[in-house]
């Protein structure tokens, strides 16, 4: 679906997911830089309350608001977040959450309408949701089709991780799924991040590792001479691919500056 609306200052990016450790904040990162070098305003949020990754990127200057009380969500938080969100309408919103607060946040995301009351203010949302193969496929997978059953947004993403193998269910692909056939009127896209073969894989892994572990954004980390050339190059092509494929969903801007920092 090119030329996505939803990639235009006003969209509110959620990514969403009820499993813990398969790629949320990577996700979110790479989608605020995406949306950062395009030369769109971008605001970051993080509301992990387990661990909140982005708040720790000072090359994003993600807002952290953490929503929870114990197991419970804490409602006057969760307002102070709606209502940033609300006030960034000329940003393209960035929302990192945890797999801890994924129920209690559907919960009152879908009992309260707040989705419904942020396309009521003329705001489009997207929910991007990881999923990974293994042990967590039928979990991910599971995930993925309660945010669409539940949460109506706009649209919603799916993003196949394969960093640690193969994305497939049950012998099959993603789009040979019943869970796609019955969904895929409302997936605008999706975004696949590829394991590559052998030791390659390994080198791209550890470059990757090595920039996030230092908190560092793509931006901050290919000029770095503490990185090696070719673990540049690595992070670099890593970067395109999956730029590549939110343009195919959200459109290109030939007028974007190469690179904008993140508000």
């Amino acid at each position: 679906m090119p030329n996505h609306p939803s990639g235009a200052p006003g969209a509110i990016h959620i990514v969403l997911q009820s499993k813990g450790g398969v790629g949320k904040s990577f996700v979110a990162l790479h989608l605020a830089q995406h949306f950062a070098n395009r030369g769109l305003p971008t605001a970051v949020f993080d509301s992990d309350p387990a661990t909140p990754t982005l708040a720790h990127y000072q090359g994003l200057s993600a807002r952290y608001i953490n929503f929870m009380l114990d197991d419970d969500l804490d409602v006057r938080q969760f307002d102070v977040l709606a209502n940033e969100i609300v006030e960034a309408s000329r940003q393209v919103v960035v929302l990192d959450t945890g797999s801890s607060n994924f129920i209690p946040m559907v919960s009152y995301l879908k009992s309260n309408r707040v989705l419904e009351v942020f396309a009521e203010l003329g705001r489009r949302v997207v929910i991007h949701s990881v999923l990974v193969g293994g042990a967590g496929a039928r979990e991910t997978l599971a995930g993925f089709v309660a945010t669409v059953e539940n949460l109506p947004a706009y649209g919603y993403v799916a993003w196949l991780n394969s960093f640690f193998g193969p994305v497939v269910f049950d012998g099959k692909q993603f789009e040979e799924t019943k869970a796609f056939g019955h969904l895929q009127d409302k997936v605008a896209g999706v975004v696949r991040i590829r394991q590559r073969g052998g030791s390659s894989n390994v080198l791209h892994l550890n470059a990757m590792r090595e920039m996030t572990s230092r908190y560092l954004t793509y931006g901050e980390a290919l000029p770095s001479p503490e990185f090696t050339l070719w673990d540049r190059q690595r992070l670099r092509e890593a970067q395109r691919e999956i730029d590549e494929q939110l343009v195919e969903i959200f459109g290109p801007d030939d007028e974007a500056p190469p690179s904008v920092a993140v508000h």
